[in-house]
């Protein structure tokens, strides 16, 4: 598979089903599976030291077995975070740079998985171990048509030992027919959201997995109501447009890119579950047209790239983008 996923020991991401979540990366778990377990198998059994970089302020002979210390110079304002177990460098960040662990982020949910309230349904570090993160699948399966198109539940959190991404907590969905993802939360897909300038007291965000049936509840309904609404071709094309136009690329530049044919294409009938009776030429087959290709088609370095983009990035700003779209129908 062509990613580029840390490799030290193992595999950067676990699941607990027995399937895989959408981006494809990791290794099955059994269900059931103690913390310790998933540390290790999600590679997130190391801690994320900190050090002063220090730098050099004359010529260092580089065959010299010992640098002297007149040649050194520290930086007292910045740190260097690296992982404990390869000491490979993760970032330089302000020494006041608050990081919240690779266990902690699996610890989070213990409380509600040891009560049988939630299973973490997979774990893993991105980019050498720069971002990390775990879901927890949240309730069973539930259907936007009565029939095949069902939609599972997640809290999904996430945090950055690089400053590239605050601690977030956010609801996500996985439509079953096609694992595509989309933000639960429509008032902003953030339950919550901390910066690195502020300790990690898991407490203050507890209250977030109580409201899950709330938040659930309000985007099944606006599922139903877009799978309601008749999208035919040539409002599609329109739609895909719109979703597509930038301030740097016009509409005729948008029609004629590749991310245009790819989702009318989709649209039209090769997504999966596009036939379905809740997806054929409607609201909701045109939006999951669009998740699909974030997540699966749109063009990226690596899957790793393609996963970080749809989870936090431009990727997913265009699926919200085209939420809105897709409800002012």
């Amino acid at each position: 598979m062509a990613h580029q996923i840390d490799t030290t020991s193992r595999a950067t991401a676990s699941y607990a089903s027995t399937r895989k979540e959408w981006h494809g990366l990791g290794q099955l778990m059994p269900a059931g599976a103690d913390l310790d377990a998933w540390a290790k198998a999600a590679n997130m059994d190391y801690k994320v030291l900190r050090a002063y970089p220090r730098y050099a302020v004359e010529r260092i002979n580089p065959e010299a077995s010992h640098i002297p210390a007149s040649a050194l110079r520290q930086v007292e304002d910045k740190v260097v975070l690296f992982r404990s177990d390869t000491h490979a460098p993760l970032g330089v960040v302000s020494d006041g740079y608050k990081v919240v662990q690779p266990r902690e982020v699996l610890e989070f949910f213990r409380e509600w998985a040891d009560a049988g309230g939630l299973t973490i349904e997979s774990a893993g570090v991105l980019f050498g171990g720069k971002r990390y993160f775990a879901t927890a699948l949240l309730g069973e399966a539930v259907a936007v048509d009565g029939g095949r198109d069902r939609i599972l539940p997640y809290a999904l959190l996430s945090t950055s030992a690089d400053g590239s991404l605050a601690t977030e907590g956010r609801w996500t969905t996985v439509r079953v027919v096609c694992n595509n993802t989309l933000s639960m939360a429509r008032e902003g897909a953030t339950a919550f959201r901390l910066t690195h300038r502020s300790a990690w007291k898991p407490e203050k965000f507890k209250a977030i997995i109580e409201s899950a049936n709330t938040e659930f509840a309000s985007f099944m309904e606006t599922s139903r109501k877009l799978a309601a609404i008749k999208v035919e071709t040539k409002l599609a094309e329109e739609m895909t447009t719109l979703l597509l136009t930038t301030a740097a690329r016009d509409a005729d530049a948008a029609k004629e890119s590749a991310g245009f044919q790819r989702i009318m294409s989709l649209f039209q009938g090769t997504a999966k579950g596009a036939l379905l009776e809740s997806s054929r030429e409607t609201a909701w087959g045109w939006l999951n047209s669009v998740t699909e290709y974030v997540d699966h088609h749109a063009r990226a370095r690596n899957d790793e790239n393609r996963t970080a983009s749809a989870l936090w990035g431009q990727g997913d700003a265009l699926k919200n983008r085209a939420v809105e779209i897709a409800l002012a129908a």
